[in-house]
């Protein structure tokens, strides 16, 4: 075997516990396998080391990804590097998709729902216990349909899968591939294929609905309708070679026979309260932030997708930096106005509201708690109940009133 000597150096530094040993003794092998051509499998090495220095990466995302980043699934085909060159469209020299190099794909998955963590899991362990499935006659699906809202990590976990399944990947935005030459996006998809088909790789298609869209639509013509059932022949023989992954916003316009292609279907929704905390807490370090002001930033962010989350974090990171002095509540003030496309509008309306109206909402969106709502806006509890102490006599002097009477004098 070779490098049987690296690897038996790693075995010991493994059992005995010795991390620093280990680590290496992987360096070794990594270097050993670069050196016999074996850029892959180096690149697997070099990712694992990196999921496992991450911190708190199993903690944050549910994952195993030390297990699941040992699998190589065994597809037929010839091994695909990033310099593979890719078809093209005859007519305009364009190439139809762009080859992702296992070193860089991601390293984390998306911050995702429970229920679709779960079923994310599921989908890895069908590929991590393949052989087990096999000797029950049952193979993993090689089929996935992603779709949500956009900038929900659709993208972002179809690279991750590929990434925990050790296989580069053919990335292909079917819009690209339209043509307005008769037959041309028939052939575009024909070569597509052909392509990921003679290759271990997985193939992913962005814009999915780009083209397979209903074949009953009055507005489209009859080339589109053979351009849907090019693709459907087209994911069914492949289905026998290789992973296919597609990626759609608008899951409402696919045809019903294109739903029937896919073995999995994941659907990634607008980030709940819990994710919003999740994704706050992987972009806004080094930036600290109390827990009154993180449960403002939550409750400000309902309704945004992960991307735009993180656009608003790095928004706030920035403003820490050129505005050092300005108070947390102006920064966010200013950030909503600088990004109301990604607020909803009732939550612009109360952050440029007066600090008591601001107050009162939040006492009811924080379980009445004043120390967390005077955290949040950076003033002293006895401020607040001193608000709510003056909102409460100005309520006793209305209904104290006769009926009719009047505030003037």
């Amino acid at each position: 075997m070779d490098n049987f000597s690296v690897v038996y150096a790693v075995c010991r530094a493994a059992l005995a516990g010795d991390r620093a040993e280990g680590r290496h003794q992987v360096d070794r092998l990594k270097a050993a396998l670069k050196r016999k051509g074996a850029t892959d499998d180096a690149a697997m090495l070099d990712r694992l080391v990196k999921e496992l220095d991450s911190p708190g990466l199993r903690g944050r995302s549910g994952f195993e990804p030390s297990r699941a980043s040992s699998a190589h699934i065994a597809f037929p085909g010839e091994p695909l590097v990033s310099d593979k060159h890719v078809p093209v469209d005859k007519d305009s020299g364009a190439p139809l998709a762009e080859v992702i190099g296992i070193d860089r794909l991601p390293v984390q998955p998306p911050t995702l729902p429970l229920h679709v963590l779960g079923a994310v899991q599921s989908v890895l362990n069908e590929w991590t216990h393949a052989e087990m499935l096999d000797r029950m006659g049952l193979t993993p699906a090689k089929t996935c349909l992603v779709f949500g809202p956009p900038g929900t990590g659709k993208t972002q976990l179809a690279l991750w899968l590929s990434s925990q399944l050790g296989l580069p990947v053919i990335l292909a935005k079917l819009d690209g591939l339209m043509s307005s030459y008769l037959g041309t996006t028939s052939r575009n998809i024909a070569n597509l294929f052909a392509f990921a088909n003679r290759h271990r790789a997985l193939l992913l298609l962005d814009e999915f609905d780009s083209i397979a869209k209903l074949r009953d639509d009055p507005n489209e013509m009859g080339e589109l309708k053979r351009v849907v059932n090019t693709l459907l022949q087209e994911l069914d023989r492949r289905r026998k070679l290789g992973l296919t992954v597609a990626i759609t916003n608008h899951a409402s316009l696919l045809d019903p026979a294109v739903w029937r292609r896919f073995e999995l279907q994941l659907e990634l929704p607008v980030p709940d309260v819990i994710q919003r905390g999740l994704i706050l807490e992987r972009y806004l370090p080094p930036l600290e932030v109390s827990a009154g002001q993180m449960q403002l930033l939550t409750w400000m962010l309902v309704g945004c997708s992960g991307s735009e989350i993180e656009d608003i974090a790095l928004a706030l990171k920035k403003s820490s930096v050129l505005e050092p002095n300005t108070s947390f509540l102006e920064r966010l003030q200013r950030i909503a106005a600088s990004h109301s496309d990604r607020l909803h509008p009732d939550i612009r309306s109360a952050l440029s509201s007066d600090k008591e109206e601001l107050a009162d909402l939040l006492l009811k969106e924080f379980g009445r708690s004043q120390s967390r709502v005077a955290d949040a806006l950076g003033v002293n509890r006895s401020t607040i109940s001193r608000w709510k102490k003056d909102e409460n006599q100005s309520k006793e002097e209305i209904d104290g009133r006769p009926k009719g009477s009047s505030t003037r004098h």
